[in-house]
């Protein structure tokens, strides 16, 4: 209850267990959160407070986990908002990264386009991902998601598309 607005109740989200330490998504804002896996004592949190932008996002909730990885100095959390961002966080601290995106941030709706081919709204654009970034070596891919069966409003709505980028930069590769 205290990582949302409300009790989230339906957790799909697979845990990581790595170098002693459990990381997990968390109520319905989707936090990341570390515990010490043999006391359950919370480490840090991190959430990001999205407003509108996640109350409109199709996919909500604690999502279904998130991605780790290192460069054997380095260690990083990356996960999607529920607002459709890739955020990087430093494993140990729980903090951004500043050197990825902008301020450890990477905006997922931008270069999202809709059937005419337009840029969605960046704080309307029904788009969004509850899955866990897929990381291979240095590449971080990140798919996307629509509203499901018949609540899409036009079929003008956002086109499906998967990106790759860099986990050290969050720069798009393709």
């Amino acid at each position: 209850e205290n990582f949302g607005p409300r009790p989230q109740n339906n957790m799909e989200g697979t845990p990581l267990m790595v170098n002693g330490m459990l990381y997990t998504t968390a109520g319905t804002r989707r936090s990341i959160i570390a515990l010490k896996p043999e006391t359950g004592e919370l480490v840090w949190a991190h959430a990001e407070f999205e407003g509108q932008r996640a109350v409109n996002s199709p996919r909500q909730l604690s999502g279904r986990g998130l991605s780790y990885w290192t460069d054997g100095r380095e260690e990083r959390i990356l996960y999607v908002t529920t607002g459709y961002r890739l955020i990087a966080l430093n494993a140990k601290t729980g903090n951004r990264i500043p050197s990825f995106g902008k301020d450890g941030v990477v905006d997922l709706k931008v270069g999202v386009v809709n059937g005419a081919g337009q840029q969605i709204d960046l704080e309307t654009g029904d788009t969004g991902l509850h899955s866990t970034p897929i990381v291979v070596k240095d590449v971080a891919i990140i798919g996307m998601a629509m509203k499901e069966g018949f609540t899409v409003k036009t079929h003008n709505n956002a086109k499906g598309q998967v990106r790759a980028f860099d986990v050290r930069t969050g720069k798009q590769l393709w």
